[in-house]
């Protein structure tokens, strides 16, 4: 029987954002949201896949939601992370600068592999609804891969014979295709029909990088196979961030002479940044949210701004940017520009126990009991 056979009622979402070894930031809200879900339902041993019918992620995001979907609680995420840094951010061997990724690749298939198992989509011990982005480079498309039975290409496609159905891809391949980094990480290769690689790397280089609007998109456009109902009442979203701060430049002010490498490098993280704002605007834009994330000093977090028509959901997003003036008004703590420099990082494992820390305080900052209404809880 699949995860997605249940009686009918609401829906909730858990959306993952991508950023390295900063999803140990997004480990440590995870672990507040789960201990805030176990008190107010009275159920201690809950997991987050008791609780929520599908989720998903970007890179890291995958990583995490993978090990989600499958049962696992935040404790073993947490100690994933701390394992998973020393053996794949650490250099070993020759790499040839610009021609090479600056990691062995290897290194992350092989904890993926061991974490995941050898099993395809379809076989993998889900316990709920997974999913995942990555960018599939030799066509330029978006992919998003789901373990829904109803999914379009969920036994391949008819007018294709050769096409590789999506319940056949393996899950350690998905999860590795959308956490490969460019310049960390080579791209992966998937068959994608018979004697066909599709060429794939990381989730976060589509407009995808935080996927809550992509999963909103998955649950609601009938395509997609789920075809959840709409409304404030029946479809919940939360979206947990990895603390990207706001790329800004104010040096650059004095700066009128600038390699044009450092700006396309920034102008890439540029996009990467408004991508994940606009998602969160669009969400909190066409639905209702209990908390509205903060997009800019104009819109606010677009309270009362709802177009015409009922809420198409509920949204909440959680995370903490690596940003001095934030983590002071939010954590009450402060941060050299050096510490944050350190904890912005995508690849320093040295990062991971603080940057939980940052997580699991943000997360007791800003998850509050009454943002999960009764209506949402699971039968």
């Amino acid at each position: 029987m699949s995860v997605y056979d249940k009686t009918p009622g609401p829906r909730r979402i858990l959306a993952i954002d991508g950023g390295g070894m900063r999803g140990a930031l997004a480990v440590g809200i995870l672990a507040q949201l789960e201990k805030t879900l176990r008190e107010k339902l009275g159920r201690p041993t809950l997991v987050l896949s008791d609780y929520f019918d599908l989720i998903g992620g970007t890179s890291t995001g995958a990583i995490i939601a993978a090990g989600l979907a499958l049962g696992q609680d935040t404790d073993y995420l947490r100690g994933l992370y701390r394992r998973l840094g020393p053996i794949v951010f650490k250099q070993r061997g020759f790499r040839i600068p610009l021609i090479q990724s600056r990691f062995d690749p290897s290194r992350l298939a092989g904890v993926i592999v061991e974490e995941l198992g050898d099993v395809t989509l379809e076989k993998a011990a889900w316990r709920t609804g997974f999913a995942a982005v990555a960018k599939r480079v030799d066509t330029g498309s978006a992919w998003i891969l789901t373990n829904c039975p109803g999914s379009k290409y969920w036994n391949g496609d008819p007018a294709w014979p050769d096409v590789t159905p999506n319940k056949d891809y393996r899950l350690s391949t998905i999860v590795q295709a959308s956490a490969a980094a460019p310049f960390y990480f080579d791209m992966v290769h998937m068959e994608v029909t018979k004697g066909e690689q599709g060429i794939f790397f990381d989730g976060a280089m589509t407009p995808h990088g935080n996927p809550a609007l992509q999963l909103a998109m998955t649950a609601l456009a009938p395509a997609y196979g789920l075809k959840w109902a709409p409304g404030a009442d029946q479809l919940m979203i939360v979206s947990v961030g990895t603390g990207q701060p706001r790329p800004m430049k104010p040096e650059w002010r004095s700066k009128p002479l600038l390699l044009s490498v450092w700006k396309a490098i920034h102008a890439l993280t540029s996009l990467a940044y408004d991508n994940s704002q606009l998602g969160t605007a669009i969400l909190q834009w066409l639905g209702t949210s209990p908390q509205p994330w903060h997009i800019n000093g104009e819109i606010d977090g677009l309270q009362n701004s709802l177009p015409g028509c009922s809420p198409l959901w509920t949204f909440v997003r959680y995370d903490a940017p690596l940003e001095a003036a934030w983590l002071e008004k939010h954590l009450h703590e402060k941060f050299s520009d050096a510490q944050i420099a350190d904890l912005v990082k995508m690849d320093d494992d040295k990062m991971v126990p603080e940057l939980y820390r940052v997580g699991l305080k943000a997360g007791e900052n800003l998850i509050k009991p009454e943002h999960f209404q009764a209506c949402f809880d699971p039968a």
